[in-house]
């Protein structure tokens, strides 16, 4: 960011430029970076060395909307000139995340399998709140103590860090957000990308972009394809109350009512038999609901459709609940042990973690319908046996005719398909393309 020894910021736009160019795998003529870096040569899907990356992690505040003064709705007992982040983002920070690159890798440094071996090469300096990634990049954090005051991560705690910043797929270089970023400057902005308002928190400004290998929107994709509307499984009480109005206004037909679906209690102690016919109609609900687009509304203001604020934004209890959640945590310092809310108490457990009578545990006993799923089988070399229901399936063309031979080209730029359940490019490229209804 700098040119003859001091800060040009005109060099630094086009050298940020010329990295996202890189990172999204988008033409660029750029064989080296701009100013005092133009001996750095761009290499082609990884970052320079000296690059950062800091994600402080806020608790959310659906009164704070970048508000100043004195009488502001983010700040409790105010009585001074004071300030909100924009957006949801509560003055109080849970946790702080950083990643420097300090070293230059290559595809050869970058292996499909780690040996157990050679974990301790990941090891930092237990105290000192950073580990190595073995990939080039120090990973560090801070945490609350007990006291809400930020200490070092530990070297156990950091460790659950390189499940998704070390050797894996799906990610550029070990980074997962850059190729997701917002084009132009909307990307460049503050982190509040649905612009909210605690006035009108049913609305947004934040676009759906075309998923360019499954031709829908991004959002409209995770719906079509997650039947929780979240990775746990868990059907959140802001995406349940929206899919209820969807069923009631739109009469598609389901062999169960809406209510019966949508009930994570419910389904906690049903077995497979009843569970599954359930989660099936689930999925036909969210799948008629995504291909509608009713998870976006237009805006008169501008002419354009953003996603809905009623299912982007938590709702009051939801916000509180997961706060009171983590507090447990917080209180315990158990982040060693996963930093998820529904895990502080076994009644919190969802239906996803929980037996439907038909899973077995290490020893090959049933484990009772509800119960949750402690252990599974495994073979001597500790490996888990049981399977997972992910597969590969066949491959077709965009017209949907099958192929026995097809280049990697082929399938990276969307032009294969598959039949299986295996999604190979979960985190893909964002596209720019603005989706409209």
């Amino acid at each position: 960011m700098s040119a003859n020894g001091e800060v040009n910021i005109d060099i630094y736009k086009q050298n940020l430029s010329i990295l996202e160019k890189n990172i999204k795998n988008q033409p660029c003529k750029q064989t080296h970076y701009l100013g005092d870096a133009s001996d750095v040569a761009v290499k082609k899907g990884f970052y320079p060395v000296g690059t950062e990356f800091a994600h402080p992690l806020h608790y959310v505040d659906l009164n704070a909307d970048g508000e100043t003064g004195v009488d502001i709705d983010g700040v409790v007992a105010n009585n001074n000139y004071q300030y909100e982040f924009p957006g949801t983002r509560s003055k109080r920070v849970k946790e702080i995340r950083y990643m420097y690159k300090w070293k230059e890798v290559g595809l050869e440094d970058i292996e499909e399998k780690d040996d157990e071996d050679d974990f301790g090469t990941y090891i930092g300096i237990e105290g000192q709140g950073w580990i190595d990634n073995g990939g080039g990049w120090i990973i560090a954090a801070y945490i609350e103590n007990r006291h809400g005051q930020l200490r070092p991560q530990t070297t156990e705690e950091l460790a659950q860090c390189l499940g998704c910043h070390a050797k894996v797929g799906n990610t550029v270089d070990a980074i997962w957000s850059f190729q997701r970023k917002l084009p132009e400057m909307e990307g460049w902005a503050e982190m509040n990308y649905g612009h909210y308002s605690s006035k009108n928190p049913n609305k947004t400004k934040l676009h759906d972009y075309q998923n360019e290998r499954a031709q829908m929107g991004e959002l409209g994709y995770f719906y079509h394809t997650v039947i929780g509307a979240e990775l746990f499984g868990v059907m959140k009480a802001e995406v349940r109350n929206e899919l209820m109005k969807f069923a009631e206004k739109s009469n598609i037909d389901l062999p169960f009512t809406a209510t019966a679906i949508l009930d994570d209690e419910a389904l906690k102690w049903l077995p497979k038999e009843e569970r599954e016919p359930r989660l099936l109609a689930r999925q036909a609900l969210m799948r008629e609901y995504s291909k509608n687009m009713e998870y976006m509304q237009y805006c008169n203001e501008d002419g354009n459709y953003y996603i809905k604020g009623d299912i982007f934004y938590p709702l009051p209890e939801t916000m509180k609940a997961n706060i009171q959640g983590y507090r447990k945590i917080v209180l315990d310092q158990s982040f060693n042990l996963g930093k998820d809310v529904f895990g502080s108490a076994e009644d919190h457990v969802p239906f996803t973690f929980r037996s439907d009578g038909t899973v077995v545990d290490e020893n090959g006993a049933i484990i009772p319908v509800g119960n949750v799923i402690y252990s599974r089988p495994y073979d001597e070399e500790g490996e888990g046996t049981t399977l997972t229901g992910i597969v590969e399936g066949n491959a077709f063309d965009i017209n949907g005719n099958p192929i026995s031979s097809y280049s990697e080209e082929d399938e990276i730029s969307g032009k294969i398909r598959f039949s299986g359940t295996l999604d190979r490019y979960y985190n893909p490229i964002l596209s720019g393309k603005v989706i409209r209804k």
